[in-house]
């Protein structure tokens, strides 16, 4: 099973020998071979690195997300595109006409809504018949942003209308967060390791965000954290500061047992099957995209 390396704190130096990292810290090593490796999250101050460290990670396709003391992230290093069919499946994507990826989104938030859906369906409390209503009237690109209008009715549910996402004091959005980099990190790494170019978004450019593909892979998959992160919250109490065994949950996700066209798989194999999903339906072989099926019954 893959390790996600979540590395908080101060003082760290990152560097490898012989294909495994190592995490020095106050004179102390710890080596773990780079093919045990998922992903790597660094939080904190005093970080060094060895140049061989980045090229290490580069090499074996390792995303390292930077996060501030908010667990926020500010950036990532991803490898250039190394799969033998990069040129043509970037090709396939910036050809992809614009019709074409307005039914993408539209697919991809209409599973969006449909997984908050059931997952206040699971809890059992108001807002499912609007998440409902909303994941079956969103139009071609959303042009109708029924995900904004869903978003607001699903935190509110949750949470209560004092509630905003945008509050950075707020201690829950600090765990969401958290746990959205490692989702956010482990579709990067599917982006990367199926040739596609993480820049061409689904449907959302931008000049400043070299990951728009990323970010609109990963939102119908927000409401696996929030599941988390709520059941975290009940077990233990809502904590301010994001506790080790916290942390320790979230970086499980990866390895989560999902459901992919009736097969068990892991949900870092299943991202791959996904993307590969978008891809065939951009290159208009398959007619619909297929997502990746979860369960909220996840224990803590």
């Amino acid at each position: 099973m893959w390790r996600v390396i979540d590395l908080g704190g101060t003082g760290y130096y990152l560097h490898t020998v012989h294909n495994k990292l190592i995490v020095e810290k106050d004179g102390e090593e710890s080596l773990i071979p780079f093919d045990d490796i998922h992903s790597i999250i660094c939080h904190g101050i005093g970080f060094r690195y060895s140049d061989k460290f980045f090229k290490s990670c580069l090499h074996h396709k390792v995303p390292v997300t930077f996060c501030d003391e908010k667990h926020i992230p500010l950036g990532m290093l991803l490898p250039m595109l190394q799969h033998k069919d990069t040129s043509q499946r970037m090709d396939i994507q910036l050809k992809a006409s614009l019709p074409r990826r307005k039914q993408a989104w539209q697919q991809i938030i209409t599973e969006k809504l449909k997984n908050q859906r059931d997952f206040l369906q699971h809890l059992q409390i108001p807002g499912v018949k609007r998440l409902d209503v909303l994941s079956q009237t969103v139009l071609s690109g959303d042009s109708s942003n029924n995900e904004a209008q869903g978003a607001r009715v699903y935190f509110e549910s949750i949470y209560g209308t004092s509630f905003f996402r945008s509050d950075e004091d707020n201690a829950i959005n600090g765990k969401l967060d958290y746990g959205y980099s490692i989702l956010r990190s482990a579709v990067a790494r599917a982006v990367v390791d199926t040739g596609l170019l993480p820049s061409c978004g689904v449907f959302h450019s931008s000049r400043i965000n070299p990951f728009c593909l990323v970010d609109d892979l990963m939102e119908p998959f927000r409401p696996m954290v929030d599941s988390l992160v709520l059941a975290m919250c009940s077990k233990y109490g809502v904590i301010e500061d994001l506790e080790s065994r916290e942390k320790k949950e979230l970086m499980r996700i990866t390895a989560r047992e999902v459901v992919f066209e009736e097969q068990d798989v892991e949900f870092s194999y299943a991202l791959r099957l996904y993307v590969l999903s978008y891809l065939s339906f951009l290159s208009r072989n398959r007619d619909a995209i297929q997502f990746p099926k979860y369960r909220y019954a996840w224990a803590v």
